[in-house]
């Protein structure tokens, strides 16, 4: 494992047009759900992008462009998030996300050489590797979700009392309580940015099922015990100034995956892809350029 700051830019740069819109969003019925998702690229490997909590396939479209020469890329939007369709309250587990990921894989034919996801997302990833190994070579966990500890207390309120309450008031209240919340999960020099903005309408657009139902998954799991059974190589990459998941998650799926490294990004809160894009892709390019685990075993240690 090797723990490497590195410094990232002051400014968040928004994406061009050509970023946005270069690859239209399909549809494709993954286990009896409309399940939508962005594919681009030239590259004979596939790169597999999941997106976190209250999210969508599109916070991967500026990481979709960089890598569209060398490889082929996908985003999908998970069930109730983004454009896909959303399954009843009582579905929503990691096990089920992680499924309908594999399903999803094998409905579009392909075999990831990575995975990358981000929060929930990467979490997902993991489990993915560790639940159908054969489906992706690599693994990349941004800002990953391992103990179930957030920021805000979230996860103490989400697995008691409280969280089965707001399951039943959600369905009332869910538009008015998304107002300004993402604002809350970025550093304030990103306020106004188009991060902010693309994830305050995704959280929007999120059914109440998927947000309140996939919250309290994550919340409710500590997924740490599964990580020694993960063998892929795996690069770990986050912020070190992120409170919405504690920086000892991180260190901890370091420390627990056989074959992991962890790159933190000074001045990165929780999104490393939005915060630092070019660092960001500056980072997984190596990682994924490496030849397997010899490579990842040379560079740690380095």
């Amino acid at each position: 494992m090797a723990d490497s700051p590195r410094r990232s830019s002051t400014r968040l740069p928004d994406p061009t047009p050509d970023v946005l819109y270069f690859s239209p969003m399909k549809y494709i019925q993954v286990n009896g759900l409309k399940t939508a998702y962005y594919v681009a690229g030239k590259g004979e490997r596939d790169i597999l992008f999941i997106h976190g909590w209250a999210a969508s396939g599109r916070m991967w479209l500026r990481s979709m462009w960089s890598l569209r020469h060398t490889y082929r890329t996908w985003a999908l939007d998970l069930p109730g998030f983004g454009r896909s369709e959303s399954p009843p309250i009582d579905w929503y587990t990691t096990e089920h996300y992680t499924d309908h990921v594999a399903a999803f894989c094998e409905a579009t034919g392909i075999r990831p050489y990575a995975a990358i996801g981000h929060s929930m997302g990467g979490r997902i990833a993991l489990d993915l590797a560790r639940r159908y190994p054969h489906l992706a070579e690599k693994v990349i966990a941004a800002s990953p979700t391992i103990t179930g500890k957030l920021g805000f207390n979230l996860n103490i309120l989400m697995a008691g009392g409280f969280g089965k309450a707001l399951v039943r008031l959600s369905r009332h209240v869910w538009p008015l309580a998304t107002a300004g919340v993402m604002s809350t999960y970025w550093t304030p020099r990103f306020l106004g940015s188009e991060g902010v903005k693309r994830s305050t309408d995704d959280l929007r657009r999120s059914s109440w099922q998927a947000a309140i139902g996939s919250l309290r998954a994550v919340a409710s799991e500590d997924y740490s015990p599964y990580l020694p059974d993960i063998s892929h190589p795996t690069l770990i990459i986050c912020g070190q100034r992120d409170y919405t998941v504690p920086a000892n998650d991180f260190r901890l799926a370091a420390r627990s995956l056989p074959n992991a490294r962890l790159v933190m990004l000074d001045q990165v809160h929780h999104w490393p892809a939005d915060e630092a894009p070019h660092l960001f892709v500056e980072t997984i390019q190596s990682f994924l350029a490496e030849n397997g685990r010899e490579g990842l075993r040379a560079s740690n240690n380095e």
